[in-house]
């Protein structure tokens, strides 16, 4: 299963790649002669993700006890970390974008209804901006929140979160999720711009915010 998977995000990933001449070179701007190893390493990733691989838990000290919003970047595996926590009993949400709402098309609801259900996997909730007293009611009540805080820039969500996680009163946490050597790793509380710093392949240097 995996195979195929890894094999249908390669064509697709690399049609887009050669299609797409504006993303294209926004890439080789953002990562220069490493744009084809890096389109290369995030379709691998997305193969991997699609085949729903469980992965490990790296928990450093008691994190999972508080809940929070957990944050990360477009990196590694990142749509598993849901998932895997979901799986060891905690209460799971994610904050998404919708291209609907940019653009009420059929085919851009078709791709948010597929996420969505991708996303929603077990328990998993899936938020989106317009459901801000909901997102609080969840936090409050012990719930993890995962989100993506890069835009155009690293850290270009990152205040809003902040702001969120005071009025909460919950903590923010860093998360990366990865493959080594074969398997999934869902690293807690670590160093995100080190791990990205080391692995930069696997950061999605193609990604541009609708908004940030």
């Amino acid at each position: 299963m995996r195979f195929f998977t890894e094999a249908f995000a390669l064509l697709g990933l690399f049609t887009l790649y050669w299609f797409q001449r504006a993303r294209r070179e926004y890439l080789k701007q953002r990562i220069g002669k490493l744009a084809i190893r890096n389109v290369y390493s995030v379709a691998r990733n997305i193969g991997f993700m699609l085949s729903r691989q469980d992965i490990g838990v790296q928990d450093n000290g008691n994190i999972l006890e508080k809940g929070g919003i957990f944050y990360s970047f477009h990196f590694g595996i990142w749509e598993l970390m849901p998932r895997a926590l979901e799986k060891r009993g905690f209460d799971l949400g994610v904050l998404v974008n919708r291209y609907a709402d940019d653009n009420h098309s059929r085919i851009n609801r078709f791709f948010d209804n597929l996420l969505d259900r991708f996303r929603s996997s077990g328990n998993v909730k899936v938020f989106s901006k317009h459901d801000s007293m909901k997102i609080v009611r969840f936090l409050k009540n012990g719930g993890i929140l995962g989100v993506l805080v890069d835009g155009n820039r690293f850290y270009a969500k990152y205040i809003k979160m902040k702001k969120l996680s005071n009025l909460c009163g919950v903590p923010l946490v860093p998360f990366a999720a990865y493959c080594k050597n074969g398997s999934g790793v869902l690293d807690l509380g670590c160093d995100l711009d080190r791990i990205v710093t080391q692995r930069p392949l696997d950061y999605v240097w193609f990604y541009k915010s609708r908004t940030e």
